[in-house]
């Protein structure tokens, strides 16, 4: 069968019909956004209901539980966690606090012990290099007090204050016990001093060879004459005396002669920029004895006729050579008729210049800007201490022992003030040390110890020397072996 459809035919003015959706835009008469802010928003019950507070107690167990059982501290997530025991959590707990307070203790040690004292020495691992250190300073000095030839004539025609004096050179008496009558005003400073170079070996008969870097130099040109505790010495390489002391013109003292230039050395400034290679004091050109100084001493043991020491020979001091040497308690014994080599090594203490801003009673040591000396310009301890017992014997004797710091106005002490002097510690229940602790140590030393190896000389091989010297002294290889002492002191690392 076959069906037939038929089109109908649409009126042009009938409007097809919409859809559900266009009938919803159309009849919708409010937007689909709201921009008031005054309609009240709809919210779960959850969230309508009011949040309950947690007590103080409960959210502080609460956060330091989680703080225990996340730290990185050893032991602490021990301490919270639940599945252990109370004895164990307890044993954590002191395990913890007992390192704690350890810690604690040890910590405050090393703050404490770093008030008390706030500086490190350490070694430097830098080497100073020679040519910025200058060869130390050498007092020699003969233990014999008096030639023999000279005290015989004085006890044989001498007048009675030179006798006095000789006496009191060789006795273990008292210049207090000595001079006890009118003959002690006689015997001032003056009158003394000239008895002492005359009746002591000069340096000219000391020294008989003087070699410096491998040049025999005049013996005269490296040493002075100097007046020390032990009398009258011979010092080499000492810086000049305007570079010493402050006035060294007010001096009454002896005087010193330097061949070649000097120069304003101090152990903290060291050597100027402009200082030249000849200067006093001299520097040393290297190690060894072949740059270091070699001397043949002689100690004329048959002038023997008393000594400061119970043998025969010398005391030999190395110091600073900005210092006036105490060679009578410091110096070394060196007996004739040896070859001694001294080993100097140098111990240089630094301080660097941030100490200035720590306490001075707390880094105990002095900056040369920080003290003024009253005689001397370079600041030492023991420049510090010499004046301290110069002014120590000056308050008590009204006068100063002759080899201390003085100046043309201050009184030395003669034989009529030994009563004052030889019973000092009497006066003064601590000595000459009294008033001293003011003297601290320098931030900026340089000291030198000595390492001396020795041998017996041989006759047979000592010709080398004894003809150069026998030539202007007429002295045999024998005289050579018996008083003769051959000393080179050397530069050691």
């Amino acid at each position: 069968m076959i069906k037939k459809y038929k089109t109908a035919k649409l009126n042009k003015n009938v409007a097809p019909a919409k859809s559900d959706k266009q009938n919803y835009w159309a009849q919708s008469t409010q937007p689909w956004y709201e921009w008031s802010t005054n309609k009240p928003t709809s919210r779960s019950k959850s969230e309508e209901r009011p949040l309950r507070q947690i007590p103080f107690f409960q959210s502080f167990r609460r956060d330091l539980r989680e703080y225990l059982l996340t730290s990185t501290l050893h032991g602490l997530r021990y301490v919270g966690e639940k599945r252990l025991t109370w004895f164990e959590r307890f044993f954590w707990l002191a395990a913890f606090g007992s390192s704690l307070m350890c810690a604690a203790f040890f910590i405050l040690n090393v703050y404490a012990k770093w008030r008390m004292s706030p500086m490190i020495v350490s070694i430097n691992p830098e080497n100073m290099p020679l040519n910025q250190l200058p060869f130390p300073a050498i007092t020699i000095c003969n233990v014999n007090q008096a030639k023999k030839s000279v005290a015989e004539r004085i006890k044989k025609s001498g007048d009675s204050i030179d006798k006095k004096l000789l006496e009191s050179l060789c006795s273990t008496q008292t210049d207090a016990d000595i001079f006890e009558d009118e003959l002690a005003d006689s015997a001032n400073w003056d009158y003394t001093r000239s008895f002492l170079i005359n009746v002591t070996q000069p340096c000219n008969e000391m020294l008989s060879v003087c070699i410096w870097n491998s040049a025999q130099m005049s013996c005269q040109d490296l040493f002075n004459a100097q007046l020390t505790d032990e009398g009258l010495c011979c010092t080499f390489n000492v810086v000049h005396r305007e570079k010493m002391f402050r006035n060294p013109k007010a001096l009454n003292d002896m005087n010193f002669t330097f061949p070649l230039p000097t120069v304003d050395w101090t152990p903290e400034s060291g050597y100027p920029d402009d200082a030249p290679d000849d200067g006093f004091p001299w520097k040393p050109k290297g190690i060894g004895t072949d740059h270091g100084l070699t001397l043949v001493l002689d100690a004329n043991t048959e002038e023997y006729y008393c000594a400061s020491t119970k043998s025969t020979g010398f005391k030999i001091l190395l110091h600073n050579p900005t210092e006036t040497p105490n060679i009578a308690k410091l110096g070394e014994v060196y007996g004739p008729g040896m070859e001694a080599r001294v080993a100097i090594q140098p111990r240089i203490l630094d301080a660097q210049p941030s100490l200035k801003y720590i306490d001075v009673n707390k880094r105990l040591c002095l900056f040369s800007n920080e003290k003024e000396l009253v005689f001397y310009r370079t600041y030492t301890l023991r420049n510090c201490e010499m004046e301290c017992e110069s002014r120590n014997v000056l308050d008590i004797c009204k006068c100063v022992l002759y080899y201390m710091p003085k100046n043309k106005t201050t009184r030395v002490c003669g034989k009529a003030d030994a009563k004052c002097y030889s019973n000092l510690k009497n006066y003064v229940p601590q000595g000459l040390e009294r008033g001293c602790d003011e003297c601290l140590p320098a931030c900026t030393e340089i000291s030198y110890s000595e390492r001396p190896s020795g041998a017996p000389l041989n006759k047979a091989l000592v010709n080398r020397y004894t003809d150069s010297i026998s030539l202007a002294q007429n002295r045999s290889a024998e005289y050579f072996t018996k008083h003769w002492r051959s000393s080179r002191p050397l530069y050691g690392f």
